[in-house]
């Protein structure tokens, strides 16, 4: 075994899912993001869900937020897109 392929066999971490899921939506969407929620390794590769401001506040910090799951594969490549919903930040869960 070269040390490419044992490079390619390791499963990517946590901050490397996070950074293409970073990159992934970027590349969807010019929102700002706001951060990652939530990440979980599954049987597929990752599932990431970050938070972008829609449409910041026009007065205080009550910004329209959205949740956006992205799947990604093994390797990091982009496999599924989906909104999951659209909250104040007021109304975000803690």
């Amino acid at each position: 075994m070269t040390a490419a392929s044992s490079r390619s066999a390791r499963p990517m971490s946590l901050q490397q899912a996070m950074g293409k899921a970073r990159a992934a939506l970027q590349d969807i969407t010019p929102l700002p993001i706001e951060g990652i929620a939530s990440s979980e390794r599954d049987s597929e590769g990752w599932r990431i869900v970050a938070e972008v401001i829609e449409a910041p506040a026009r007065m205080g910090d009550n910004d329209l937020l959205a949740a956006y799951e992205l799947a990604l594969d093994a390797s990091g490549e982009l496999t599924g897109f989906r909104r999951l919903r659209r909250y104040h930040r007021e109304d975000r869960e803690e």
